[in-house]
This record gives C-alpha cells, sequence and structure tokens, in this order.
C-alpha cells in the first residue's frame, strides 16, 4: 500500500510539472523567447541600399552618417515625447523594396524609438505578406494607444511576440487586411478576433504607427510577383531630431 501511494505522489509531481512547463512555456513565448524567424537576414548594404531608395536622411542630436551608425548600436529605448522632431522637404517617391531591405529599413531607420525588435517581413509567391517581430507593448500603449490602452480586456506582458499572416495593403493611408494567422507568443488568435469587426478595428487603429510622421501620405503599399514591397507616396526627405 505505501509503495502504491509512493507511485501516486510521483505521479502527481510530474504531471504538476508538466502542467507548471507547459504553463511556462506559452507565457514566455510571448516575450522571453525570441519570434518566429522567417528567414529573412540582412545586411548594411540592405540597409544602405533602402535610404538611397527613399531618399531619407536622418539627423539625431546633430549626428549623421557613421557616427550615427556607431550611436545606434548601444542606444537605449526612448519615448517619442522626449524629442522633437522636424521633417521637411517632403517627395514623391515611387520604389520598390525586397524583404531584406525592407527588414532592414524598418529595424534600423529608427531603433530608439520603433516598437518593434528583431522584426522581419517578406512576401510570399502567392502575395501573401508575413511578419514577425516583437512588440514594445508598454511603450505602444504609452506612445501611440494611451486613450484606449484600458479598454483591453486582458492584461498584456509588457513585451509580446507576434506573428501575422494574410493579405495587406494600403491604399491614401488606409490600412486594408485579410489576416489568415495572428499568433500572440505560441497561441494562435481564436478565429473570433480574426473576422470582420475585429480586423476593422485593427484597420482603425494600426496606422497610427505610420501615420505618426506628419504628412506623410501612402497613395499605396503593395507587392509584386518578384516578391518586393511596391510604394507610391509622398515621404519626407530630411528628418532631424533633438531632444526636448
Amino acid at each position: 500500500m505505501g509503495a502504491e501511494k509512493g507511485n501516486l505522489k510521483y505521479v502527481f509531481i510530474v504531471g504538476l510539472l508538466l502542467v507548471i512547463g507547459s504553463l511556462f512555456w506559452v507565457y514566455a513565448s510571448f516575450s522571453l523567447f525570441g519570434p518566429k524567424d522567417l528567414g529573412v537576414e540582412y545586411t548594411h548594404e540592405d540597409y544602405v541600399s533602402a535610404l538611397e531608395k527613399t531618399g531619407i536622411q536622418i539627423e539625431f542630436q546633430g549626428m549623421t552618417g557613421a557616427e550615427l551608425e556607431e550611436y545606434k548600436k548601444d542606444a537605449a529605448k526612448e519615448s517619442i515625447h522626449d524629442y522633437d522632431f522636424e521633417f521637411s522637404e517632403y517627395e514623391r517617391k515611387q520604389f520598390t523594396l525586397t524583404a531584406q531591405e525592407s527588414t532592414a529599413l524598418l529595424n534600423e531607420i529608427a531603433p530608439t524609438f520603433w516598437w518593434f525588435d528583431d522584426l522581419q517581413v517578406k512576401v510570399l509567391p502567392d502575395g501573401t505578406m508575413e511578419g514577425s517581430s516583437t512588440a514594445d507593448i508598454k511603450r505602444l500603449k504609452t506612445d501611440l494607444y494611451s486613450d484606449v490602452a484600458d479598454d483591453v480586456p486582458l492584461p498584456l506582458p509588457d513585451s509580446l511576440n507576434i506573428y501575422s499572416k494574410g493579405r495587406i495593403s494600403v491604399t491614401n493611408n488606409q490600412l486594408s487586411g485579410d489576416p489568415e494567422t495572428f499568433y500572440l507568443g505560441a497561441v494562435p488568435l481564436p478565429g473570433k478576433y480574426m473576422e470582420e469587426d475585429s480586423v476593422s478595428v485593427m484597420e482603425e487603429y494600426f496606422p497610427r504607427i505610420y501615420t505618426v510622421v506628419p504628412g506623410l501620405e501612402i497613395t499605396s503599399l503593395t507587392s509584386n510577383p518578384n516578391g518586393e514591397f511596391v510604394f507610391d507616396g509622398v515621404i519626407p526627405q530630411k528628418v532631424s531630431v533633438t531632444k526636448k
């Protein structure tokens, strides 16, 4: 009888550890583990190429070029509200960016202010787009969504790995989405949140991320059969950032 109780106790402990381990895996996948790897690797040359295509020149606290690139290597995250941004010399631009160039531009153009780390984007052969990153939820709520942050029904971690796949385009600054898959960490978003009403909410609030640049006009953002992102719109050619 004693041996049987000992075996039951052992089974209970193992089962408890498995449950705890599973819960840890799910929670840790939200932020501790890296986001899904889409296989998009970029170089500094990809970033330089993307800047040349867009024409954007950046001055941060008087730093430009190689000095600014060196500073960015160890720069800490900061709030956009702590700085003044001056955008000027707007021009109409039409260009295409490869997955590598797009990923490089999104990761490197403003890493101290950008709300997404280890971001990768790509276009699949059927035109579907994929995106993966670690979202800084805490800073997003403060910088862009302070007016609706308290409306979220569930508590979210300060950072969150996200993965999405679907057809996305922007026309006249308005996002249109037809998501196929959306993951928060290792957990897929329930189907009810992928329906039309929920997608319309995403289409309403997501543009805040890119319209934070005043005067930005995205006439169209789509993809082509070569797996490239195709941009047509008006963007600033010079950006100057100074501490308040």
